[in-house]
């Protein structure tokens, strides 16, 4: 089995010289697109599925045959909300999602928020499965290319980012080849800033990249079309 997140999986597909012939490929933590599943079916010529996890619940659904994500009833609680937390209905897309784990008995969690929106569908699934399953909107963070020809997978800057504790939401914007700007929330924006930069820093200087890293003045935000949040884009031409 061969399993991880889409964006790294899709590079790692492009190396000619990797032969290796896995029974099945995994993604989850992002958004399987139809390109990058099909990309990865050619390379890896076998059956490529995504799940829906997290750290606080377990694996909540994975996907059958159709392509759906059935929730694991007997391991998870899932709510789909709205901002204020009421019910939504089955078949209408949620603001976020509450779930719940019913086999940690060790560290509970109730009704713990999640941000992402899903649809939980009620309607019988053709592969015959009898739980409920659901579409989810996940995240389509960019793949960006820098200098060189360099290119990293968003999540490797996300997990980069994520380390710092001061930061509580951040945005990464790449602005050019050489660039990128920082749009964070912290209570303490100077100090967050500084151990970012240096983190950003050591990273790209371990890739052989030298990229500048600048602080935007603007908080984290969604697109103006689409309404969808991304972790990391790439915005210039």
């Amino acid at each position: 089995m061969l399993s991880g997140y889409p964006s790294n999986l899709a590079l790692l597909a492009d190396f000619e010289e990797l032969n290796i012939k896995p029974d099945v490929v995994i993604t989850g933590g992002e958004l399987l697109t139809d390109v990058i599943r099909k990309k990865l079916e050619r390379k890896f010529s076998c059956y490529v599925q995504t799940h829906y996890s997290c750290t606080e619940g377990g694996e909540i659904a994975c996907e059958c045959e159709e392509k759906h994500l059935h929730i694991n009833e007997d391991w998870v609680i899932v709510e789909p909300v709205s901002f204020d937390n009421a019910p939504v209905p089955f078949g209408e897309m949620s603001d976020k999602v509450l779930i719940t784990n019913l086999s940690n008995y060790i560290q509970p969690f109730i009704r713990y928020e999640l941000t992402d929106r899903v649809i939980v569908h009620s309607e019988k699934c053709r592969c015959g499965r009898n739980t409920l399953w659901l579409e989810i909107e996940g995240r389509t963070d960019d793949i960006l290319e820098f200098d060189k020809g360099i290119r990293v997978a968003p999540m490797s800057l996300y997990k980069v980012l994520e380390e710092v504790k001061a930061i509580r939401r951040f945005q990464l914007i790449q602005r050019a080849s050489d660039k990128v700007e920082l749009r964070m929330v912290s209570d303490e924006r100077k100090e967050a800033f500084e151990q970012a930069k240096h983190a950003l820093r050591d990273f790209f200087e371990a890739k052989g990249l030298t990229v500048e890293v600048v602080m935007s003045d603007r908080p984290p935000q969604a697109d103006k079309t689409s309404g969808k949040f991304k972790h990391i884009y790439k915005d210039f031409e």
